[in-house]
């Protein structure tokens, strides 16, 4: 509720006891007079080439409390970046009553930030900005990688005679081993807005608390820089992995063959893995990814399996988690996962020649199909016959490793008078499994 002196209204600030300003009126306990001063804030943007909203603020409130903060953003011109860092500076504010701050900074902007109180009579106060401004820079690029590093100007013109310096540090309580290390000097291309130095290389983690660089990484740093031109750099990293381990082991399995008796070839087995610590062979354990195999030979004429005229049958278990640096694995496949071709055919081709009556030899050509495709197993071949003058013939041999629609070579040892014709037979056994004999096959020469 307003005073009138007269005609006129006592505005704030202007009722007094004496020389003592009346804050307050009241009648009763309900006031009629309340005192409050306004608060002007001028802006002065001293930057040349920046940009700041410079609306004077204004408000009218009780002395002591606070008028609503604000703030104002200032932004350096297109193409431009700070030189110096802006600050802000007050005159009139003979009460201490505004707080001033500038946050936000980057190379391009800035922010003022205004907070205070009312005065206890009004007041203006004056906030300047100021700083400086330049032309921004090109850049030198830089790209640090394992065997060389690579400089090139932002703006795309030949970077001419420049400098350069490189740097290492590592961490995790080792060292870096080799790599370019600690160097400066100046390197120029003339006539390219690009180079690539390949004499710079990233070194590699070494000792560690294990002595084998698991956990140590090295960095290798690069910088380039140039008058007129923003100053460049990379780095290029390298981390000690968990070692990596190869075991040796052997084969010996338990049992389980078809015919009883076996013999496995020792030669020993590896598997390899990798450590699941820094801590390196043979101290780590882990799963090893190792492949076992049994080479066996199947002969026939009888139920044992033997190392001599090899004819190889594999199967493989499933790999061994755990193992040792030498140790015997036992655990052998169940012998149902061996599975032997079932019969096939025999056909005869070039039967064999013989010339006149003093022929002492015979040899012809056999092939054998199995119908699944390939062939394992140990076969054998008989031949005999007898010649219309009275000559006879034979021989039998061990054939081998026999693969589906091949052919082997037989022969035969011929007596007697060989003129005329000749009729021979042949057969052809094996003792593997699911195999099975052959029946004879007849011809005549």
């Amino acid at each position: 509720m307003p005073i009138y002196k007269g005609s006129n209204e006592v505005t704030s600030g202007n009722l007094r006891k004496g020389s003592t300003n009346i804050e307050n009126g009241y009648k009763e306990t309900s006031p009629f007079y309340t005192n409050t001063n306004g608060i002007t804030i001028n802006f002065v943007d001293a930057i040349s080439g920046a940009t700041m909203d410079t609306t004077q603020f204004s408000s009218v409130g009780v002395p002591g409390a606070s008028f609503s903060s604000f703030s104002r953003t200032i932004t350096v011109d297109s193409g431009r970046i700070f030189s110096t860092n802006p600050t802000v500076s007050e005159s009139g504010d003979s009460g201490n009553n505004v707080t001033t701050s500038i946050s936000s900074q980057t190379s391009t902007s800035a922010v003022l930030n205004v907070s205070g109180t009312y005065p206890t009579s009004g007041t203006t106060v004056t906030l300047t900005v100021n700083g400086a401004t330049q032309v921004q820079l090109p850049s030198l690029n830089v790209v640090a990688n394992q065997n060389n590093a690579v400089f090139s100007t932002s703006d795309g013109a030949n970077l001419g005679l420049f400098n350069y310096s490189t740097s290492q540090s590592v961490s995790g309580g080792g060292t870096c081993s080799g790599g370019t290390g600690n160097s400066s000097g100046t390197l120029s291309s003339a006539s390219s807005s690009s180079y690539s130095w390949g004499a710079f290389s990233a070194g590699y983690p070494a000792g560690g608390a294990y002595g084998n660089g698991c956990g140590v990484t090295c960095t290798s740093s690069v910088s380039a820089s140039k008058s007129g031109y923003n100053s460049g750099s990379d780095s290029y990293s390298n981390t000690g992995a968990n070692p990596v381990f190869t075991n040796t082991y052997y084969w010996n399995p338990s049992g389980g063959f078809p015919n009883g008796s076996y013999n496995v070839y020792g030669q020993p087995q590896t598997g390899s893995g990798t450590c699941p610590t820094c801590v390196g062979p043979p101290s780590c354990t882990g799963t090893i990814n190792g492949l076992l195999v049994a080479k066996i030979d199947a002969v026939a004429g009888g139920p044992a399996w033997r190392i001599s005229n090899i004819d190889y049958s594999s199967y493989t278990v499933a790999s061994p988690t755990g193992i040792t640096n030498g140790q015997t694995f036992t655990n052998a496949v169940n012998p149902a996962n061996i599975v032997w071709p079932s019969n096939g055919s025999l056909s005869l081709t070039n039967q064999g020649s013989k010339t006149g009556g003093n022929v002492t030899g015979i040899q012809g050509i056999i092939s054998y199909t199995n119908p699944n495709g390939s062939t394992r197993g140990a076969f054998y071949y008989s031949v005999s016959g007898t010649g219309s003058s009275g000559g006879t013939c034979s021989g039998s041999n061990y054939i081998g490793s026999w693969s589906s629609g091949t052919s082997k070579s037989f022969s035969a040892t011929c007596a007697g008078n060989m003129s005329g014709t000749f009729s021979l037979s042949m057969t052809i056994t094996t003792s593997s499994p699911n195999i099975g004999s052959f029946g004879s096959t007849t011809w005549s020469l």
